[in-house]
Formats: C-alpha cells, sequence, structure tokens
C-alpha cells in the first residue's frame, strides 16, 4: 500500500496475497482490519477479484461442467459472499469468470457453439440480477479457457444477457493468447461495455508471422514500453468511448523473461509512465 501510494495510485483491486489469503477466504473480520489499512493510506478499491467463480483450469478437465445446476447455485452463494466483502472495500466491482470452454468448441458447428454462448449469457445475467440486489455490478474477464477468450466473446455475451450490471473486465493482452490480436477493430463488439482492464506488455513467439496472423502470435508477458505490442490506439479509443473504466495495471511478473526480472515496484513504475504517457490529456480519461 505504501509503493501503491508513492506511486500515484488513487485504487487498487484487491484478489491474492492478503496477509497470506486471497480475497476467496480472506475473512470479514481481517476484511474490514484491511479496510482500515486501505483508509489510513487514501486507497480505493476498484474491484475485488475472484478465482472462485468457475474456476479457471488451465490444463486437465475442468473443475465442473457447464451444465450443471448445483454448480450455478453454489456459485450465487460464493458470490453473496463476495458482495459483503465488496460492502466492507466499498467496491462497485466483483471480477468472475465465465463458463467453461469444452475441448474441441472451436470446431463445434456454428448454431451449437452460438447455443452455448447464450446459455452462458443466461448464467451470467442471473448473477448480474444477483449483483443488482446488492448495488453491485460483475464483471466477466476474458480468459483462453473460457466462453469469453477475446474481445468479440465478451460482445456476444453482454450482447445476449443484455443486463446492466454485467460488463466487462477486458485483459487486452489475453485476446492474443487465445489468437486475436487486439486491435481498435477487435474492440468495437464490447465498446461503452468495458469497466475495468488488465493492461501488461507482451512479446510475440519467434517466427510467428504469417498471412493468418501477420501480427505474430503471443509470445510471453513483458514490460509495457518494452515489448511488442502497441497500446497506444487502444489506450485512445477506451479513453475516448469508456471514459469510467478502470485501468488496471496486471503485470504478471513472474511470467517475465530474466532480464526484465528488475523487481516489481520498477516493473509496475516503468508500466504506470510508458501507459500514462499514451492517453492525451482533455480526453476524459
Amino acid at each position: 500500500m505504501r509503493h501503491a501510494k508513492a506511486l500515484g495510485f488513487s485504487h487498487v483491486d484487491l484478489r491474492a496475497q492478503l496477509d497470506g489469503g486471497t480475497i476467496d477466504n480472506i475473512s470479514m473480520e481481517a476484511a474490514r482490519e484491511l479496510r482500515g489499512k486501505l483508509d489510513e493510506f487514501e486507497l480505493e478499491v476498484g474491484s475485488i477479484s475472484s478465482w472462485a467463480v468457475n474456476t479457471c483450469s488451465f490444463a486437465g478437465p475442468p473443475p465442473y461442467r457447464d451444465d450443471d445446476e448445483a454448480h450455478h447455485q453454489a456459485m450465487s452463494a460464493v458470490l453473496e459472499r463476495l458482495f459483503d466483502l465488496a460492502d466492507i472495500f466499498r467496491a462497485p466491482y466483483v471480477r468472475i469468470y465465465s463458463l467453461y470452454r469444452e475441448e474441441g468448441f472451436d470446431q463445434l458447428p456454428q448454431a451449437e457453439q452460438d447455443a452455448q454462448f447464450r446459455y452462458n449469457a443466461d448464467v451470467m445475467r442471473r448473477h448480474a440480477e444477483h449483483a443488482r440486489t446488492r448495488n453491485k455490478t460483475v464483471l466477466v474477464e476474458n480468459e483462453p479457457p473460457t466462453l469469453t477468450c477475446n474481445a468479440r466473446e465478451p460482445g456476444l455475451l453482454v450482447k445476449y444477457a443484455d443486463h446492466p450490471h454485467l460488463k466487462i473486465n477486458w485483459d487486452i493482452v489475453n485476446g492474443w493468447r487465445a489468437g486475436e490480436y487486439p486491435t481498435v477493430e477487435a474492440y468495437e463488439p464490447i465498446k461503452g461495455h468495458v469497466r475495468q482492464t488488465h493492461l501488461k506488455g507482451a512479446v510475440r513467439a519467434s517466427n510467428s508471422r504469417t498471412a493468418d496472423h501477420p501480427q505474430g502470435r503471443f509470445g510471453n508477458f513483458a514490460i509495457a514500453g518494452q515489448d511488442d505490442f502497441d497500446y497506444g490506439p487502444l489506450m485512445q479509443a477506451i479513453s475516448m468511448h469508456d471514459p469510467h473504466a478502470i485501468m488496471t495495471i496486471d503485470t504478471h511478473y513472474p511470467s517475465l523473461y530474466v532480464q526484465d526480472k528488475i523487481g516489481e515496484i520498477e516493473v509496475v513504475r516503468r508500466t504506470k509512465r510508458y501507459l500514462e504517457s499514451l492517453i492525451q490529456p482533455g480526453n476524459g480519461a
């Protein structure tokens, strides 16, 4: 918190490493103590980020079935606790994952894919209505193992769900990880629905430029401004069309190359300085 304040941040996200716990297991008593510490540093909480709602599996079988109604009811109970925590932290947003992407999904007939997208939207709409009753908004993040892996798919989600308390946390580089190079055109389906972003640098895989992928494929995370991804056009577009979006630095520090491991605080300092330089004053950012 001292470093966040010294670096000029006004908001933080809460997810992992909360005095040895995470947002998914911290007690209410410990949460109140942490809120007091945040107040001491005059820091607000932009969102609380859960890994427990539709937990992602990046290897092996998923930990639940998308069609399991008992799972969805269990997630509602998890969300109720998260909303209690969000009240303590005065956080307007709770970040969650959408449903699991089955193996071979991209080879399914278009009609079957669309049916799964609509089912995902039905489940997320239920959670959004729950959020409405608690004066909160759920943010769905795009992750490669889920049914919202890039920008197009969260666009379908908000279109099909059509609920004001369901918005997007766009992890821009995650779209590249899922095979969609993020551009202003890729942003179009979610424009106006982004309430938070995850910003980090990325380098392309060696020899990955092809006719189908002229920008190449994602290789690894890197320090923004010292990488292969140009955030400039997207930062301008988001600040213009989603001016209330919280732009969150998400460094993935342990995944950086050895030569970039210059200390977490220095990585954040350089990333913040670079990203802030991309937004022109006077555009509502």
